[in-house]
């Protein structure tokens, strides 16, 4: 069998792609499309790497590899992750419950997010989880719960170190080019430095309270090693300000978050930074032209259509190694020249679409074709999915690396525009080269094992689709797709307003009671 891979976990053979062992378009067939597919071996063999990576550079302190339960809290794969020894960074009352009901060692349960209700860091004191301190109000929240409850917190500081070492484009940003430095420091998250000092102070002072570590997260504004190198360079620095405020604390443990490139990295890859100054010359020229008769102006215009072209990124990120590279070797110089050993310290860290991200496809199916020949040529291919099973990469511009699954090494025959179910647009990949394809063709959209399913909507009343888990030659659903009774579970109708409520309690009878009043007399 002839056989192309594409990465550790898919491959081509002999025109079908695969992910581990199984035919991805027979998995559409037995399991039904639209489908969310995630691989266990890659998933496992991308956590392995993190701690390796990761623990070389750090030696000989020690690595815990936190993956942020948000990314993919599907509870199967979350029990995947706490077999591997992982910790779980959480943000919600959910994911806290998640990673208690996976399993996970709750002194490596970091509790992250800003702002967290009392309820929150009760259950997190409760369950024995680390509680990052996100606002000055929480400490209120945390030291009622060890009061009442009767038992230790230790907890850690989260920090918004300035990047100003780094200030190229950040990929946040769709509108336009904007300094990562500034983009990042208007995020909500993280502490000031003078309410971190504020705030340790007040920890270290309180019975019953142990300040452990600092934490810092800036996510995803750039794929370089450099971007994550001036990270370390800032956290360092903030880290020893804070320290030397409370009189040389020494923090015995260091998170430093995620954000982390997948390796095709889609991140904001839809967004054509040049393509207003396009629009506005197709816009110009269409004025121009607008003089001539239509049949014309659209001859005239179409060669300028037929140039419109998306592609996915064909730059690989960095590798996990060459990130834990510039992490660790970074971190430990500065923190020493900080007058900080590191030695000590536990490095913990939170990786979320890098490690979820190239683990998992989505598969749906082709419903439709149209060949647009007038005013211009275009090519429609209309698929059984939709962008609202795939609103996190919807907000972060995503354009995904695509096959078609059952003719996989086929040629484009030019652009086509991959359009979902929904009323919206749904441009799924808009204007993107694809070869031939029928109806009944599979579609296989790569690298959304981070952030897509579990931000799947039910708008238009869609029932979300299944996810399976590939294991080997083994496959198994993890999530259910739902059905149509599902999507309306929630829904609660008043009895006045159902079909069968008695006459006197629905509205319509009432204003045919008004009409029907007499009406009072005017003048002599």
């Amino acid at each position: 069998m002839a056989q192309q891979d594409l990465d550790e976990a898919l491959s081509i053979r002999d025109g079908h792609l695969f992910l581990e062992e199984r035919d991805t378009a027979q998995l559409v067939r037995q399991f039904g499309s639209p489908l969310f597919v995630v691989s266990e071996d890659h998933l496992r063999r991308r956590v392995r790497r993190f701690q390796q990576a990761f623990t070389a550079g750090w030696a000989p302190g020690r690595v815990k590899v936190m993956p942020a339960v948000k990314a993919n809290w599907i509870l199967a794969v979350q029990h995947i992750l706490a077999d591997e020894g992982c910790g779980a960074d959480i943000y919600s009352p959910g994911e806290l419950d998640i990673a208690v009901r996976a399993g996970f060692d709750p002194r490596y349960i970091s509790v992250n997010g800003v702002p967290k209700s009392e309820a929150h860091v009760r259950r997190a004191v409760e369950a024995g989880a680390r509680v990052t301190i996100d606002s000055e109000e929480e400490v209120d929240f945390l030291e009622a719960a060890v009061q009442q409850l009767g038992v230790e917190a230790r907890v850690r500081i989260r920090l918004r170190p300035l990047l100003s070492g780094f200030v190229e484009r950040s990929d946040f940003v769709p509108e336009g080019p904007m300094p990562t430095d500034l983009a990042a420091s208007v995020y909500k998250g993280g502490l000031t430095t003078e309410a971190a000092v504020r705030v340790a102070r007040r920890l270290r002072a309180t019975a019953g309270i142990e300040l452990v570590g600092f934490h810092q997260h800036h996510g995803r504004h750039h794929r370089s090693a450099r971007y994550w190198a001036e990270q370390m360079k800032a956290f360092a620095a903030e880290v020893a300000t804070v320290c030397a405020a409370i009189g040389g604390f020494r923090p015995t443990e260091l998170d430093v978050g995620g954000g982390f490139a997948i390796p095709r990295d889609p991140h904001n890859a839809a967004t054509d930074y040049t393509a207003p100054y396009q629009m506005a010359a197709l816009y110009g020229l269409s004025n121009v032209l607008a003089k001539l008769a239509p049949k014309h102006r659209y001859k005239s215009l179409a060669p300028l259509a037929e140039t419109v072209a998306a592609h996915p990124n064909t730059t690989a990120a960095p590798s996990i190694e060459e990130y834990a590279s510039a992490v660790t070797t970074t971190l430990k110089a500065e923190l020493r020249r900080h007058g900080i050993d590191p030695d000590p310290l536990m490095l913990q860290l939170e990786p979320g679409r890098a490690l979820h991200g190239p683990c998992g496809i989505h598969l749906s199916t082709v419903h439709a074709l149209k060949h647009i020949t007038a005013p211009i040529p275009w090519r429609i291919v209309t698929v059984d999915t939709t962008e609202f099973f795939l609103t996190g990469g919807r907000y972060e511009h995503h354009l995904h690396d695509y096959r078609v699954a059952n003719r996989a090494d086929a040629a484009a025959v030019g652009s086509a525009d991959v359009v979902g179910r929904s009323c919206y647009g749904d441009r799924i990949l808009p204007s993107v080269p694809m070869p031939e394809v029928q109806v009944g063709d599979v579609l296989a959209l790569l690298d959304t094992g981070a952030y897509q399913e579990v931000s799947a909507s039910n708008f238009n009343a869609m029932p979300r689709p299944a996810t399976v888990l590939v294991h080997g030659e083994h496959a198994e659903v993890i999530r259910r797709a739902e059905t149509q009774d599902d999507v309306m579970r929630r829904d609660v109708v008043p009895g006045r307003l159902r079909p069968d409520a008695q006459p006197a309690g629905r509205a319509g009878d009432l204003r045919v009671a008004a009409t029907d009043a007499p009406r009072p007399r005017t003048g002599n």
